[in-house]
């Protein structure tokens, strides 16, 4: 045999193999397409998931499914009581998405059992003012890689874009996200990073105190330079609260307010309520038997109002969460998202209120416990807030029963709080609160009567404060007494 016949038996035997093993993977990937719809359709219900196809190609295959969702009714239906009336039927929005399915072993030129493009196609049934809220908002695309192993890779892309109209606007640029899944889908990890997320608001809070014709002022919120990653062991069950941590960075992160502008008028320049910089943060998740417990911190600078802060620490723990208690709330949240508001019973007997219920008496029985502590460093002298709660111990069944949450709480939990403020801070917080400084003999008087009246310690160039709440009892600096509804 010469080589020519050699060489072309070779790449017969390749091409062959290579089609064979391109077939069983669309297979393969046909079958797995089918679970997925299969799950998606038991999570979503049979009125979420309308329909799906599927058409199987030699290198690709096509899948189209169409999802339905009924906006709730709205606020304002309701009878002369106040009572929710009847709603009526509400048009549906209808949502066609389409896959694109590559088959391996080179699926879209990469190693791969199949490599499945998501991206929306249309949405039907929208009216007017909904498509012009959404008119410069793109469709994200999923890309989910299916690899020889069995572990996943899933990338979401968002375009950058807007929604809202006139003055009210959310704007963002292109968001990337990307996630890794091993075989047995027990661990995954990704990370992110999002250069720009922005909020233009009118403010309302303050609309009573203003003349009907007056402008509303203005809020606006921006974040910028999102970065993190994070990894997660998903076991027993557990995907609302899984053990696992996450690290990010936020470039900045600002709040400002704006009086509104009559028309005509030039507006006034923005105030800034908060503006940090360069900040970072981490949370680790961990599991200890049948308890979960965070720790949360955060680290940055910037300046709050007129207050330029150096540096700005903050450190948050909570512990001895129910992993029972956590399941219960994760089957509330999915039964709460499956029930149809117009064919459901009272609320109180809906069965996500009754997982809920069953969560409490897990949740307490644990003993959950909450401590914060914030650092922050103004010319160049540093300020501590603590404070925190834990159960003790269950709280009296009696006084539950009788409606009497708040003395069963407080006389099984102890509740603490504390501070130490540079006594240099008192001007620059009485500016920051839009007063004028006050004069330092006025300061020196108000910090002698509180010192007096026991509500403060003077130490040195600081000012500390120390309250605990247990038993019943309160302790304020040393000095104790009962609370009013103390236990007996």
């Amino acid at each position: 045999m010469n080589k020519k016949t050699v060489w072309g038996t070779a790449a017969v035997v390749l091409v062959a193999g290579y089609g064979a093993a391109t077939w069983y993977m669309g297979e393969r990937a046909r079958s797995s397409y089918q679970e997925a719809m299969n799950d998606m359709g038991k999570l979503l219900g049979p009125e979420v998931l309308v329909s799906q196809q599927y058409t199987k190609g030699f290198w690709s295959s096509q899948g189209k499914l169409v999802l339905q969702w009924t906006p709730p009714a709205s606020e304002d239906e309701q009878d002369a009581s106040g009572a929710t009336a009847t709603a009526a039927a509400q048009p549906a929005i209808r949502f066609t998405v389409e896959n694109t399915v590559r088959h391996g072993p080179l699926a879209g030129w990469r190693p791969a059992a199949a490599v499945v493009e998501t991206r929306l196609i249309a949405v039907e049934g929208a009216d007017d003012p909904v498509r012009k809220t959404f008119a410069k908002v793109s469709a994200p695309t999923l890309t989910t890689v299916r690899h020889l192993t069995g572990s996943h890779d899933f990338a979401l892309a968002l375009p950058a874009g807007e929604v809202g109209e006139g003055e009210e606007l959310v704007r963002w640029q292109s968001l990337a996200y990307r996630m890794k899944v091993n075989a047995g889908a027990s661990r995954v990890h990704g990370d992110f990073d999002w250069p720009e997320f922005t909020m233009d608001l009118a403010d309302k809070s303050e609309d009573d105190d203003r003349p009907a014709a007056a402008p509303a002022q203005r809020l606006a919120f921006a974040l910028q330079g999102m970065k993190g990653e994070f990894k997660v062991q998903l076991e027993d069950g557990l995907w609302l609260l899984a053990p696992g941590s996450g690290k990010g960075t936020i470039g900045k992160l600002a709040i400002t307010r704006a009086a509104g502008a009559a028309p005509g008028v030039a507006p006034a320049a923005p105030e800034p309520m908060v503006a940090l910089r360069d900040l970072s943060y981490g949370v680790t998740i961990a599991r200890n038997g049948a308890h979960l417990g965070w720790v949360t911190t955060m680290q940055g600078k910037g300046s709050v109002g007129p207050v330029a802060l150096e540096s700005l620490e903050l450190n948050e723990t909570v512990s001895r969460i129910d992993v029972e208690a956590v399941k219960l709330v994760q089957k509330a949240l999915l039964d709460a998202y499956k029930t149809d508001p117009s064919t459901a019973v009272a609320a109180v007997e809906a069965p996500w209120i009754a997982s809920l219920m069953d969560a409490v008496p897990k949740f307490v029985a644990a003993l959950p416990a909450y401590a914060m502590k914030l650092l922050a460093k103004v010319d160049g002298e540093q300020g501590e807030l603590e404070y925190g709660a834990e159960l003790k111990r269950v709280p009296d069944a009696t006084q539950i029963a009788e409606g009497a949450w708040g003395p069963a709480l407080l006389n099984s939990s102890a509740v603490h709080a504390s501070m130490r403020l540079p006594k240099a801070w008192l001007p620059r917080l009485a500016q920051a609160a839009g007063q004028q400084a006050p004069k330092p003999e006025d300061i020196n008087a108000l910090v002698d009567m509180a010192e007096a009246q026991g509500y403060i310690k003077q130490e040195a160039a600081h000012l500390t404060s120390a309250v605990r709440m247990e038993d019943g009892k309160v302790v304020l600096n040393g000095k104790a007494a009962d609370l009013p509804f103390g236990r007996k």
